[in-house]
């Protein structure tokens, strides 16, 4: 008990988000700013923003981006309509572990997916290099001027021709520099980068300091899978969280642009993700394989290319076809233009029925549509992404099993 009402006085907001400007996500607030600044938020395209009446005043408007975008002194914060505990499970679902439960005590009520992500970062990162960071074996492969461990003699003949130094060799050194720690000091590296506080800052120079020595993770390479152990169970929750930052899956960042600094998550992407490789693992266990985002030309000379959110097939013969909308059916182009794009992937696969899955339904009834002259039935559903972890995982598993019964049922996909 007492560990967690602990976990819940750690402060989520930072120093630098008094005074701050919020807008919910899709809604409108008004900001205070220069011309200069009203230009640069408009050339980022991360918000909308109109002039007002009165001389300085300017109305902007969010969109499908979450997160912090700073202009100098002006500070926007983007809250998404979600708790940012379940943006951040739907981000890093694919972990699925104890970890992200943990969450939910950790951040309580926050509302800037900034802040919760150093946060909580901090959190598993100060507990994973307790009480040192973890040592084990990195392989080496170098040239050296004395022999150690195995000489690799192909390479030493093919790179000296004869000559004797430097020695080519392979060896294995006990130290600190392991995969874990160089994750974890990259993404630690990234978000010291932002403006989070002198007390947060002091927090992550710290931890940064304890991995002295480590080499840091290149950004946009390739994060190999950790397979945890006793040894290094302790890291899990870091490791996840520091892939989350440093693969920027649904997320974008910047700090040293001429416009602004920002940190948002792009919820379409961030939903899409979620959905597809959710359903990916469901479908995939039953029959076939799922391909995600693959292109098909509509027209004959494959000028036209579509590229459906998630296609299920069996051999070469598609069985169902999904598209993802992060929107109520109530905007402005739901669902007329999503019914034009699921029928032309219809039409070009040859399926009978199409999937539109919405994260919001508006208050509506999940339905279909049958289209005139086509033969094709268009299933529109939702994903509810305001209840429980077990809700969210267990509204998915429904829509696999309404497209697996679907298929089942239908004789020429059997």
């Amino acid at each position: 008990m007492g560990k967690r009402k602990s976990l819940k006085t750690v402060a989520i907001r930072t120093e630098s988000s008094v005074g701050a400007v919020v807008v919910a996500e899709y809604q409108t607030a008004v900001v205070q700013c220069d011309a200069a600044t009203a230009a640069r938020i408009h050339a980022d395209k991360h918000l909308q923003i109109a002039p007002m009446d009165i001389s300085g005043h300017y109305e902007i408007r969010a969109r499908h981006k979450v997160g912090v975008l700073r202009y100098g002194e002006l500070e926007i914060r983007v809250i998404p309509k979600i708790s940012v505990t379940r943006l951040l499970y739907l981000a890093s679902f694919h972990e699925n572990d104890s970890s992200w439960r943990q969450l939910e005590a950790l951040l309580g009520e926050a509302s800037d997916p900034l802040s919760a992500i150093v946060q909580a970062l901090l959190f598993h990162c100060e507990r994973a290099l307790r009480p040192v960071p973890l040592q084990g074996y990195v392989n080496y492969e170098t040239a050296i001027t004395s022999i150690r461990g195995r000489v690799l003699f192909e390479r030493q003949i093919a790179a000296q021709a004869g000559v004797e130094l430097p020695v080519h060799v392979r060896f294995d050194e006990y130290e600190a520099n392991i995969v874990e720690n160089r994750i974890v000091k990259a993404a630690l590296q990234v978000v010291a980068r932002f403006d989070c506080g002198s007390y947060v800052a002091a927090r992550l120079r710290h931890l940064i300091n304890h991995l002295d020595g480590v080499r840091p993770w290149i950004v946009g390479q390739k994060i190999p899978a950790i397979v945890f152990s006793r040894l290094n169970e302790r890291y899990r929750g870091a490791i996840a969280l520091s892939r989350l930052v440093l693969e920027q899956r649904s997320l974008e960042y910047n700090q040293r642009q001429t416009s602004g600094t920002a940190f948002l998550f792009n919820m379409n992407h961030l939903f899409e993700s979620f959905l597809e490789v959710s359903l990916q693992k469901l479908l995939q266990a039953r029959r076939g394989r799922v391909e995600r985002q693959k292109s098909i030309a509509l027209d004959i000379d494959e000028r036209i290319l579509l590229r459906p959110d998630l296609t299920w097939w069996d051999g070469g013969r598609c069985l169902a076809v999904v598209d993802a909308k992060y929107k109520g059916t109530k905007n402005a182009d739901a669902p007329n233009a999503d019914v034009y794009q699921i029928l032309a992937y219809c039409n070009r696969l040859g399926l009978s029925r199409g999937y539109l899955v919405y994260a919001d339904m508006d208050g509506e009834e999940p339905g279909s549509y049958s289209v005139r002259n086509a033969d094709v039935e268009i299933i529109v559903s939702s994903i509810d992404l305001g209840g429980s972890i077990e809700m969210l995982n267990r509204s998915v598993e429904c829509l696999a099993d309404m497209i697996f019964e679907a298929v089942a049922g239908a004789p020429e996909l059997r």
